[in-house]
């Protein structure tokens, strides 16, 4: 009797294992599934085709200034989505990877393995202590860049010995009324960066610009925050200084704010970019 008894306890267990491990499996999948619903802006190439590349770059220029027209009229409008549909890729990256969480934090970056080898830097604004990007991208690349983080406060015990241990420099204050991009590069006497990243709360819309003035940057990974009209101010300061987007990203939790991927029209051939038309106006229309 007792061993029964041992037994049927024995299977319930089994059972219930197995039926949290399916309930995780089937929460997984539709988490995933949402995470990609999100990626609204994409193309997909025919690598059969030897003309799909080509076909994609005729139907850019071909639809270039339609684009142009509907984006700065969304700009206008106060419905983020609709903005949001009406930005379009202006250069096309086969080798997109994702880096860093799954879910909010993580970033899209052009073929990271075609990073500079020599004296090459990365530059990461807003931590709170998540630092899967920045661990990710310098596992990716194998750790020839110095990575250079900074937040408005400092950082933990934990995150500073991280980071010391993978090539890396914290600093701490709030960007830009605190420290500067450019005086973070000149702490740390570095030249030029290859891959960019800002995540700081609206901050960018101040930052940015001085330093895309004074440093070459190749990529930049960049959240903006607020109105459709200011997604688009900040589009077009990027847009000045030659950059061109190859992917966008809404994120879940926070519908004024889109994840956006651009790289400098100098830096397409190094990382394998196909450039496309451009799309956001440099000049107000």
């Amino acid at each position: 009797m007792y061993p029964t008894k041992r037994m049927c306890s024995q299977t319930t267990l089994v059972v219930f294992m197995l039926v949290v491990i399916l309930t995780i499996n089937i929460f997984s999948y539709f988490t995933i599934f949402k995470i990609d619903r999100k990626f609204q802006i994409t193309e997909q190439i025919d690598i059969n085709n030897p003309k799909a590349l080509d076909d994609l770059r005729a139907k850019y220029a071909l639809n270039s200034e339609k684009y142009s027209q509907d984006l700065y009229r969304a700009s206008k409008g106060d419905d983020h989505s609709a903005f949001y549909e009406k930005v379009k890729l202006e250069a096309f990256c086969p080798l997109k990877e994702r880096l860093g969480e799954i879910d909010d934090g993580g970033k899209y970056v052009c073929n990271p393995r075609m990073v500079r080898k020599d004296d090459c830097t990365i530059i990461s604004l807003g931590l709170n202590n998540q630092i899967y990007f920045d661990q990710h991208i310098q596992n990716v690349t194998g750790g020839h860049c110095r990575i250079l983080g900074a937040d408005k406060d400092p950082q933990n015990m934990a995150t500073q010995a991280t980071y010391g241990g993978m090539n890396g420099k914290l600093f701490s204050g709030m960007i830009p009324k605190d420290i500067s991009i450019s005086s973070i590069m000149q702490t740390a006497g570095r030249k030029e960066v290859e891959i960019l990243k800002m995540d700081i709360e609206g901050g960018e819309m101040e930052a940015l610009e001085p330093f895309l003035k004074e440093y070459k940057v190749c990529q930049i990974l960049i959240e903006i925050h607020k109105s459709p009209a200011e997604h688009f101010k900040m589009l077009q300061i990027m847009a000045k200084y030659n950059f061109r987007i190859y992917n966008v990203e809404t994120t879940p939790y926070c519908v004024m704010c889109c994840e956006y991927s651009l790289i400098h029209e100098g830096c397409m051939e190094q990382f394998a970019v196909v450039p496309l038309a451009p799309i956001v106006s440099k000049k107000e229309l």
